[in-house]
């Protein structure tokens, strides 16, 4: 990014492509399966999505408050 944008616009652009790419992947996954009923592999997908959003914030927690190990 060039050092005029802002951080975030970067960032957004990472989590948008990343959400593409999960979509597709589900989507992909779930048309494959055939035998038995691939909609059982959708709740991983929202488990996977929890685990993902959960790191995610308690990065940002962690970095927002200093490093100082609270």
């Amino acid at each position: 990014m060039p050092a005029t944008e802002p951080p975030t616009l970067g960032t957004m652009v990472i989590a948008a492509l990343l959400i593409l790419a999960l979509v597709f992947a589900g989507h992909w996954i779930v048309s494959y399966v055939t035998n038995g009923n691939p909609w059982t592999a959708v709740p991983w997908f929202g488990l996977g999505a929890a685990v993902i959003v959960l790191l995610g914030l308690l990065t940002f927690l962690r970095r927002t408050s200093g490093g100082n190990g609270r």
